[in-house]
C-alpha cells in the first residue's frame, strides 16, 4: 500500500482545498500514479515539457509545495526576479495575503508559512 487510508485522505483534503490554483496554473500538476502515488510535476506549456517529477510522500508535502507555488506566482506578478529571501515588504504582505484563504482551511499547516518565511532571514 503506498499510502495508508488516512495519509491519502488527507492529502486529497489539501488537494481540494488547492484545487482551483492546480487548475488555474500551467506550471504544474498533480498526477495519481498506481505505482508511486501522488505525483507533482513542474511543467512548461510553451515549448512543451516535465522539468521535475517529485513523489509527494505526505499532505504536508503537497501544502508545501502548493505554498512555494504560491511565493513563485506572487514574484513573478512584480516582475522581480528574485527568491523568497529577497522578497521586499509589499511583496511579503501579497504572498501572506494570499496563503491565508488555504491556511484558514488547512490551520495545521500554517507551521509551513512560518518555515518558508524563517528560510528568509
Amino acid at each position: 500500500m503506498l499510502y495508508t487510508e488516512k495519509q491519502r485522505n488527507e492529502i486529497e483534503r489539501v488537494r481540494e482545498v488547492f484545487s482551483e490554483l492546480l487548475k488555474q496554473s500551467p506550471n504544474y500538476e498533480l498526477l495519481w500514479s498506481d505505482k508511486v502515488g501522488f505525483v507533482w510535476l513542474e511543467i512548461g506549456l510553451n515549448p512543451l515539457y516535465v522539468d521535475t517529477a517529485m513523489r509527494i510522500e505526505s499532505a504536508a508535502d503537497l501544502c508545501r509545495e502548493f505554498l512555494e507555488n504560491v511565493v513563485t506566482d506572487v514574484l513573478f506578478m512584480t516582475g522581480n526576479d528574485h527568491a523568497l529571501e529577497n522578497a521586499d515588504p509589499l511583496e511579503l504582505v501579497e504572498i501572506k495575503q494570499r496563503w491565508q484563504k488555504y491556511i484558514d482551511q488547512l490551520p495545521e499547516y500554517a507551521y509551513l508559512c512560518d518555515e518558508l518565511l524563517n528560510k528568509q532571514k
